[in-house]
């Protein structure tokens, strides 16, 4: 692997410690405070969304626009015994925003049922197809999309002439016009202050307000979204949204919850991933949420769903079986592919077809990737002469305009600024390079490849356990990252393609794991110069995990 050019996160005034004041707020230990101020946080205030995630901080879910007109709707389809359907998404995000709406309308007396399109069969969104067949063998009067419609305009103007209400719950790229739905619940449409909610993070905005929560929730009331709040931080992490602001208080309650008492589901889930205890945000981005992306990445995503809602202990055992072979069959599928993929070349724009490659891990190893070239990746596979690809950007990019320029080759598209998928006629596939990376040239004019932030050193981090008090830890707010720099006195190796490194001066192993770039692990004697983020465990206290390997001096 290429040694990264790094630098301290943030430069620390001679012989000042401008941290103080969040110290001194909070009575923290100076070295959390001093991590809380690499991340640019200087006011003690803006650190309640973490050390105080009361209730009175949260905005009023009626300020949302169109949940007004959503809780009118749905009310209604409850009082009228109407069928409810909730059309979700195969995602992480979708998944968790489906069993959290649909907890919701069975509290509230609903009858009610879900739907996940497939990602092989039906794709992203609303279908026409899927509708007409729930129409048929469901006989809604009202559907309620979660994680996805906002662009569905046809689809649910068609679903007029079927005798269908729809009530659209979204927080994708807007398009150029709404559709014709009773509500459309979107944070970016108004003055919504809270921009970063997740598909499940507007779900449960409306889940509120349709329980009259508000503007704070209490008594039975309170414990109850509590437990949505789970959901609603492991979507929310799962789909890389901004932890900052109201969403770090959100994703904070719910983190705290699923340390406590859960449901089957959720507890056997916990278990798989080997997590126990205080649950951090990044156990739930690399153990809980792969696991039940899997799902949808390997088929159909319902066995996510049920295994969220399921209140039956040997039916959460059943599916989380079926949900581990997913995900294992998922990671050996993933690997070969990165394995046979050739590695980026020097384009503005990495994009590489397979039209043998699965498209359930296409995304995954298109981020790979992205992090390992630091530009824009794109891996796209082939089905029935369609390329379907899913595109993953850096900070700094916005792989929405970018799609915008492939427009005129393109048959469909949409996503994040740094998450996106198209779908193009293979033979056009030369067209669409060449305007992606087009764009990616104009978008990367003048901007170079940042070096990796560091914290420190091991000494300059809080303690095993103190790190858990700034938690949530992800997008927007860096997990901690050390710079660890000595000989390696031994190496041992465990599992298939992990060792445990043991560093001159350091009390705390280290934990190496092959992975393409990356090269052989190190041998006793070497001399040793790694980023690495702490992994504190109740049990077994702290270790480090290498995330790159850095260069000799900061820049």
């Amino acid at each position: 692997m290429t040694a990264l050019d790094w630098r301290i996160r943030r430069t620390v005034p001679a012989g000042r410690a401008p941290w103080k004041a969040l110290a001194d707020a909070w009575a923290l230990d100076p070295r959390l405070a001093r991590l809380a101020w690499m991340r640019g946080l200087d006011r003690p205030e803006a650190l309640a969304w973490r050390l105080d995630a009361g209730w009175h901080r949260t905005t009023d879910p009626h300020l949302l626009p169109g949940v007004d007109q959503a809780v009118a709707r749905i009310h209604r389809a409850i009082e009228a015994r109407e069928r409810i359907v909730v059309y979700g998404d195969y995602d992480v995000d979708g998944v968790t925003a489906t069993a959290l709406l649909m907890r919701t309308l069975e509290k509230l007396g609903a009858e009610a049922s879900f739907f996940i399109p497939n990602r092989f069969s039906d794709g992203y969104g609303l279908h026409l197809d899927c509708i007409a067949e729930l129409k048929a063998a469901r006989d809604p009067g009202l559907l309620i999309s979660v994680d996805c419609g906002v662009r569905g305009v046809a689809e649910v103007e068609a679903s007029t002439g079927l005798g269908l209400d729809w009530v659209i719950t979204d927080h994708h790229a807007l398009g150029a016009e709404l559709p014709a739905a009773c509500a459309v619940v979107h944070p970016h449409l108004g003055d919504y202050p809270n921009r970063g909610l997740a598909g499940v993070g507007v779900a449960f905005k409306l889940a509120q307000a349709l329980l009259g929560a508000v503007p704070q929730p209490a008594g039975p009331d309170a414990a109850f979204l509590d437990g949505l709040l789970k959901l609603v931080a492991i979507g929310t992490v799962a789909d890389v949204m901004p932890l900052v602001d109201e969403n770090a208080l959100l994703v904070r309650r719910g983190l705290d919850a699923l340390g406590g008492k859960n449901g089957p589901g959720l507890a056997a889930l916990l278990r798989a991933a080997k997590k126990e205890g205080a649950i951090g945000a990044q156990d739930i981005a690399f153990g809980v949420g792969p696991r039940l992306n899997a799902v949808g990445r390997m088929g159909g995503a319902e066995d996510a769903v049920r295994l969220l809602l399921t209140r039956d202990r040997t039916e959460a055992e059943t599916l989380m079986v079926r949900v581990e072979a997913l995900n294992q069959e998922r990671r050996a599928i993933q690997q070969e592919l990165a394995a046979r993929l050739p590695p980026p070349a020097e384009e503005a724009f990495d994009l590489v077809l397979d039209p043998t490659a699965h498209k359930g891990v296409i995304g995954i190893v298109a981020g790979h990737r992205m992090r390992s070239s630091g530009r824009p990746s794109g891996v796209c596979t082939v089905i029935d002469g369609v390329a379907h690809c899913s595109l993953r950007a850096p900070e700094g990019y916005d792989l929405g305009a970018l799609l915008a320029l492939a427009q005129p080759f393109i048959l469909g598209g949409g996503g994040h600024r740094a998450a996106a998928g198209l779908s193009f006629l293979a033979p056009r596939l030369a067209f669409v390079r060449q305007a992606l990376e087009r764009g990616a040239s104009l978008q990367a004019e003048g901007r170079e490849i940042p070096p990796l932030l560091v914290d420190g050193g091991p000494s300059e981090l809080p303690g095993d356990g103190d790190l858990a008090r700034l938690e949530p830890y992800g997008q927007g707010f860096a997990p901690p990252m050390a710079r660890l720099e000595g000989t390696l006195v031994s190496s041992a190796a465990f599992g298939a393609d992990h060792w445990k490194l043991r560093l001159a001066g350091l009390q705390d192993p280290i934990t190496w794991f092959e992975r393409p770039g990356r090269g052989t692990q190190p041998q006793a004697g070497d001399r040793l110069h790694v980023a690495a983020t702490p992994q504190d465990s109740a049990r077994w206290g702290r270790s480090w995990l290498v995330d790159s390997i850095l260069g000799e001096a900061a820049p």
